[in-house]
C-alpha cells in the first residue's frame, strides 16, 4: 500500500467524472497515497464511453446501486442490498485519521453508504446551490406524508443497516409537477459533513445563516486541468483552426410541448439558420436529446451533421474540447454545463414566444450567467466571451475551493 493519505472521491453517474477528474488533478499533490474513485454502477456508465478517462487514479471500485421497494415483500431484497453496499464499502482501506472523502453525487445512494461506513473520516460535500436547497427542505408533516419505500427505509433498513437516514415525501394531495416531492438526508449536510463546498454560477453566493465551513465556489471547470491524457486542451494555432465544432443540443419538443409544435419548429429553424449565417465553415453538429421522438426529422437541417450517439454531454466536452467553438441550446441546462466548463455557450430561448411563466422559469434554471450567454435578437452576431488559452481559476474557482477544504482539515488536525 503506497504512504501517505488517500483521497476518495463518490459519484454516481458518469456525468460526474469530469468534475472528479478537476478534484483529483487539483488535490494529486496533497495525497501521495493515491486518489480513488467510487462509482454506483447504472445503465449511465454502460452507455458512456468513460474508462479511457480513469488511468489517473489509483483504483476505481464499481457498486451496485441499490433498487427502492414498493411494499413488504421487497423489504427483504432491499435490507439484503444495503447490506450488501455497506459491507463492500466498509472494507476500503479508508484511514479516518489522514484520508478525505470528497462526495460529488449521489448523496442518497452511495453517498450516503460511504460516509455511513466510514463516519470517522474527514468529510467534505460539494453541493449545487439547487441540490443544497434540496438537501435542506423542511416538509410539512399536514401537507407531506413518507411514501411507502421512504418509510420502509427510514424506519427499518436505514437503521439496521447502520445507514444515515433519508427522507421521501410526497405531497397528500399532490399538485402534479416536478419538484413536488421532497428527497433528502434527515439531517442537514453541515451535521454529517466536515466542510461543504458551495456551488454556483457566480461562485459568490452562500445559503442563509451559513455555516464557517461552507465555502462557495465556481462549478467546475475542464480549463482548470492542467494535463491530462485523454484529451488535449492546447488550442491550435492563432487562427484557432482546431475550434471547429459549434454543438446544437436539441429539445424534445414534441414530448414536452411548452409551445405548439409548428410554433416552436418555425423558431428553432431560424435559431439554425443563424448558427449556418454566423459560424462559415465550421463543423456544425446536431445532438439529439435522448427523448427526441422524430423531432429531427421536423427541422432543417442543411449544413449540420446529426450525432446521435447519447453519449453524455459532460464526457463529450471533455472529450473534444479543444475543437468546440461554440455550444447551444434553446433552453438545455447543457448550455450552462459548457458555459462551467469554459466554452463559449449560449441559450436561445428569449428568441421564442414563451409566457411569462416559462421565462421566468428558464431564467431561473439558468441562474447567474454572463449577458453574451442569452442570445435575444438573431440579428447580432453571437459574442465569444470565454479565454480558454489563459482561464481565469480566481479565489472561487473549484479548485482552489478544494484546496481550502483540505487545509480546514489540517488546521482541525495538527500533526
Amino acid at each position: 500500500m503506497p504512504p501517505g493519505p488517500r483521497l476518495w472521491i463518490v459519484i454516481s453517474r458518469p456525468d460526474r467524472l469530469p468534475n472528479a477528474l478537476v478534484a483529483a488533478d487539483a488535490l494529486r499533490e496533497r495525497f501521495p497515497g493515491g486518489i480513488h474513485l467510487l462509482r454506483e454502477e447504472s445503465k449511465w456508465w454502460g452507455n458512456a464511453n468513460w474508462r479511457e478517462f480513469v488511468a489517473g487514479f489509483a483504483q476505481v471500485h464499481a457498486f451496485p446501486k441499490v433498487r427502492t421497494c414498493r411494499g413488504l415483500k421487497d423489504l427483504p431484497r432491499l435490507y439484503r442490498e444495503n447490506m450488501d453496499r455497506q459491507r463492500g464499502v466498509g472494507a476500503l482501506p479508508i484511514d479516518a485519521d489522514n484520508d478525505v472523502l470528497l462526495c460529488l453525487a449521489g448523496l442518497l445512494g452511495l453517498g450516503n453508504a460511504a460516509l455511513s461506513a466510514h463516519p470517522d473520516v474527514y468529510k467534505v460535500l460539494s453541493v449545487s446551490q439547487k441540490a443544497y436547497g434540496e438537501l435542506t427542505r423542511t416538509g410539512d408533516r399536514a401537507r407531506y406524508r413518507f411514501t411507502t419505500s421512504g418509510w420502509l427505509q427510514n424506519r427499518f433498513v436505514e437503521p439496521m443497516a447502520g445507514i444515515e437516514r433519508t427522507i421521501h415525501y410526497k405531497p397528500r394531495i399532490n399538485p402534479g409537477g416536478d419538484g413536488v416531492r421532497l428527497r433528502r438526508l434527515q439531517k442537514d449536510p453541515e451535521e454529517i459533513f466536515d466542510v461543504v463546498i458551495f456551488m454556483s454560477n457566480s461562485g459568490g453566493e452562500l445559503p442563509a445563516r451559513a455555516e464557517h465551513q461552507i465555502i462557495p465556489s465556481r462549478f467546475p471547470s475542464i480549463a482548470e486541468l492542467h494535463d491530462f491524457s485523454g484529451f488535449s486542451k492546447t488550442v491550435g494555432g492563432e487562427s484557432g483552426t482546431n475550434h471547429r465544432r459549434v454543438i446544437f443540443f436539441g429539445t424534445p419538443f414534441l414530448l414536452v410541448r411548452n409551445l405548439p409544435p409548428e410554433v416552436y419548429i418555425e423558431h428553432l429553424n431560424r435559431c439554425l439558420d443563424y448558427i449556418r449565417r454566423n459560424y462559415p465553415g465550421r463543423d456544425l453538429i446536431y445532438r439529439p436529446h435522448p427523448f427526441e421522438k422524430g423531432e429531427a426529422a421536423t427541422l432543417k437541417f442543411e449544413g449540420f451533421r446529426i450525432e446521435d450517439d447519447r453519449e453524455v454531454a459532460d464526457l463529450y466536452f471533455l472529450r473534444h474540447f479543444a475543437e468546440i467553438e461554440a455550444v447551444y441550446s434553446v433552453s438545455s441546462t447543457v448550455s450552462r454545463t459548457a458555459l462551467n466548463n469554459g466554452l463559449n455557450s449560449y441559450a436561445l430561448w428569449r428568441c421564442f414566444p414563451f409566457s411569462e411563466t416559462q421565462t421566468k422559469f428558464f431564467s431561473k434554471v439558468m441562474g447567474d450567467v454572463p449577458a453574451e450567454f442569452e442570445i435575444s435578437d438573431l440579428m447580432k452576431a453571437p459574442v465569444a466571451y470565454q479565454d480558454r488559452k489563459s482561464p481565469v481559476l480566481g479565489q472561487n474557482s473549484f479548485s482552489n475551493a478544494l484546496q481550502r477544504a483540505v487545509d480546514l482539515k489540517n488546521i482541525s488536525t495538527p500533526l
